[in-house]
């Protein structure tokens, strides 16, 4: 079985963790981290210029309950999934990674990618909400137009925070 069909796995048996999750979406242009890695706004660009940048803007997103940003920089080596996917299935999807990923605070446990193969980047995230803290791993693509999307976050080890 492939990554998006684990993360479909895993996300089909934490649909029952929704009932704790509050959705507040926010529409607003896509948030992308600069080179600097605070994050900008960017009107209709979607990815963001590297690898770290696509995993601090997504999480930028998570904490800002912004799903349009959100989808955005999530994504396949095709582009943001809000173009690849078909809206409601889209939105059940980030619904349920925004819940499993909202923190208080987070940071990155190694200052490059822990792994690199075929394109992919791999790095290792600190993710804390309330008295939970939880390591899980952030997969990043190249896409189009050399801009990076993140498709794929190991949510097992997050299964705690959407409670």
């Amino acid at each position: 079985m492939g990554r998006q069909g684990i993360v479909v796995v895993a996300t089909a048996a934490l649909m029952g963790a929704l009932s704790a999750c509050t959705r507040t979406a926010v529409q607003s242009p896509p948030v992308i981290a600069n080179s600097n890695g605070s994050p900008t706004v960017a009107g209709n660009v979607t990815g963001a210029g590297t690898s770290r940048a696509a995993v601090e803007s997504f999480l930028v997103a998570v904490k800002s309950s912004d799903l349009q940003a959100m989808s955005g920089v999530w994504g396949t080596a095709k582009g943001p999934a809000r173009e690849l996917m078909k809206r409601d299935e889209l939105e059940k999807r980030l619904v349920v990674m925004q819940c499993l990923l909202m923190h208080d605070k987070w940071h990155f446990v190694e200052d490059s990618p822990r792994l690199q193969t075929g394109g992919h980047q791999q790095w290792q995230v600190e993710l804390t909400r309330k008295s939970s803290v939880a390591k899980t791993t952030f997969n990043t693509v190249p896409g189009p137009g050399g801009r990076w999307f993140l498709d794929d976050v190991d949510v097992i080890p997050l299964k705690d925070f959407c409670r």
